[in-house]
């Protein structure tokens, strides 16, 4: 006999999918229990007690939750937006890298454990991107950058990287071209090392072209891929790179 806890917890929603008529199982990111996927009933009908607008992508929930300790599709009592007014749901530069932050979290973390160092870092990215007033145009590679520490496959920063071809199948910088395909030409490379210094604050610091911001995510998503056991494809980043051009 498997134990049902009713908890109190905050969650960061990700993803969310049809399910039935006016069903949804949305995927969320739980400060006490990690990425769960939650059934949410009869969410489109004018009685709902959980409406649609509050399950777009990043916004911080405060959650009621039914929890089966042996895992499988949870269930949502109650959930409220912890910030409405957030410009994640009204400006497009903002929805458009919302859906795509969603998306590589969705498709990178794969347990159903909590990760505190983790979710402190996502509500410190969520609320600086709404509340930012600056350009945020590389906004999404200091963050898959920043990340991938988290995962546990960030490189160390090199002092200069100028010369160098950055291997993403091992990892490391060199400085003669690797013998398989995974690896950044060494201007790509000197843009990740200076990726790996930079914050979000002065992610604009960075200066490169439209072409080269589009290069780096490939890159980017490339690197995930060899160190994630089988990430799905991320689509978004198209749209997000049309949008932000």
């Amino acid at each position: 006999m498997f134990r049902i806890l009713v908890s109190n917890t905050r969650g960061i929603v990700l993803h969310q999918l049809k399910y039935a008529e006016t069903s949804v199982v949305a995927k969320v990111y739980t400060e006490l229990y990690g990425l769960q996927s939650y059934l949410i009933n009869n969410v489109y009908s004018k009685k709902a007690k959980i409406k649609p607008n509050i399950l777009q992508p990043l916004t911080l929930l405060d959650m009621e939750v039914y929890h089966k300790e042996k895992g499988g599709l949870q269930r949502l009592k109650y959930a409220t937006a912890i910030n409405p007014a957030s410009k994640l749901q009204t400006d497009i530069n903002k929805m458009s890298l919302s859906i795509f932050l969603a998306e590589v979290l969705y498709r990178s973390i794969q347990e159903e454990e909590r990760n505190p160092k983790l979710f402190e870092f996502l509500l410190a990215v969520i609320e600086l991107l709404d509340k930012t007033e600056d350009k945020i145009s590389n906004f999404h590679l200091v963050f898959m950058v920043q990340l991938s520490g988290h995962l546990g496959f960030i490189p160390s920063m090199q002092p200069s990287a100028k010369h160098c071809f950055f291997n993403k199948r091992d990892g490391i910088f060199e400085t003669i071209k690797p013998n398989h395909r995974d690896w950044m030409d060494q201007k790509s490379t000197t843009i990740f090392n200076e990726l790996l210094s930079r914050s979000f604050s002065d992610n604009m610091e960075l200066k490169i072209t439209s072409d080269q911001r589009f290069n780096m995510i490939e890159h980017l998503i490339a690197y995930y891929k060899l160190h994630l056991d089988k990430m799905p494809e991320i689509k978004s980043h198209k749209v997000l790179q049309a949008v932000m051009n």
